[in-house]
């Protein structure tokens, strides 16, 4: 699929001069490769880069930004994001673009049984050494990634699910990886996952993300759905303030589905549309037609409408959308949600 290929040639961005001297005045910067073993789907070494924001203080989790687009990046070097993981002693690592062997046009295996999930843990492994942090080896993870890799780390949970505590998965989607060819056991899906899809995205859209939450969620895994209005496949930055919240509320509070409160977001969604659907060009008036598809041919859709519950039952000509931590995340939820659009800050 040409589209989808399109998307995952954004990656291998290096660290600029400019960001690494940002992280390195915030923090200590370290760096580590992991050599592939002869059965990895891995084509050369891999490079991690792991920035302690406070050396002197333990570290009690590390927050994992994966290399895919310029969102990524900013992501990882974001002052917001820096202060986050200070205040909450988590490291932050950015593994680096690891190609898989031939026939992937350069792409990386995002099934993390074949390569990258292990060296990634070998990596945590190094950086103890280097660190001299007894506990970054074991510490536990959280895993952010955009589209390849939101499949991938969607997936990780299955790989090492005594090892994450929650899942950021932002336009995710793949071929052949995509998201519904991720089964994930009971234990795994317990763990918490934010999924974020732009309506205009034409490359993973709003089906196939929102069939994999109402998967699990309907079983009753405390996950969240978010929707960015006429944002395409890009722009995970216009989403970091809910982002911070949900992790403060899931993996710094430790709040849980069932017993902790929260609220239930449900939406109204309608098909997405675009302007200037005509033969003439420009046209004579201005025409909306139906206009967004995925990849894979799916309807894209926005919302238009959406409210808080207390029951995960959902009101009339509404759709789940996830079980919302904390009174505070719910009313950002609400805000971000209904908002007619949203900045469409950097494409990939």
């Amino acid at each position: 699929m040409k589209a989808l290929s399109f998307a995952c040639l954004c990656l291998g961005l290096a660290i600029s001069p400019f960001a690494a001297a940002a992280l390195a005045a915030q923090g200590t910067v370290l760096q580590t490769s992991v050599t592939p073993l002869h059965d990895e789907d891995l084509a050369s070494d891999c490079r991690y880069e792991l920035t302690l924001l406070d050396r002197q203080r333990a570290i009690r989790g590390v927050w994992v930004i994966f290399d895919r687009g310029r969102d990524m990046l900013r992501m990882y070097a974001d002052p917001d994001v820096q202060a986050f993981a200070r205040r909450h002693d988590l490291a932050l690592m950015f593994p680096f673009h690891c190609r898989a062997k031939a026939g992937t046009d350069g792409d990386l295996n995002m099934d993390p049984q074949k390569g990258i999930g292990r060296a990634l843990l070998t990596s945590l492994a190094q950086f103890e050494e280097i660190s001299g942090h007894r506990e970054v080896a074991t510490a536990r993870l959280v895993l952010l990634g955009f589209s390849g890799t939101g499949s991938l780390v969607a997936r990780f949970p299955a790989f090492a699910p005594d090892r994450v505590v929650a899942v950021v998965a932002t336009h995710p989607g793949h071929n052949p990886l995509g998201l519904e060819t991720i089964d994930l056991s009971p234990e795994a899906a317990a763990i918490p996952q934010f999924i974020l899809a732009g309506s205009t995205d034409r490359i993973t859209g709003t089906e196939r993300p929102y069939a994999y939450f109402r998967k699990y969620f309907d079983r009753g895994a405390p996950w969240t759905f978010v929707v960015q209005n006429k944002v395409p496949h890009c722009c995970v930055v216009n989403a970091k303030e809910l982002v911070l919240m949900w992790l403060d509320a899931v993996v710094v509070q430790r709040m849980r589905r069932g017993t902790d409160g929260g609220r239930y977001g449900f939406i109204r969604t309608a098909p997405e549309t675009v302007q200037g659907c005509s033969n003439l060009f420009p046209p004579a008036v201005p025409i909306w037609c139906h206009g967004t598809k995925d990849a894979w041919g799916g309807e894209n859709w926005w919302v238009s409408a959406a409210t808080l519950e207390r029951s995960p039952s959902p009101p009339q000509d509404m759709r789940p959308a996830g079980w919302l931590p904390s009174p505070d995340f719910a009313k950002q939820w609400l805000s971000f949600v209904t908002q007619p659009d949203h900045p469409v800050m950097s494409l990939p």
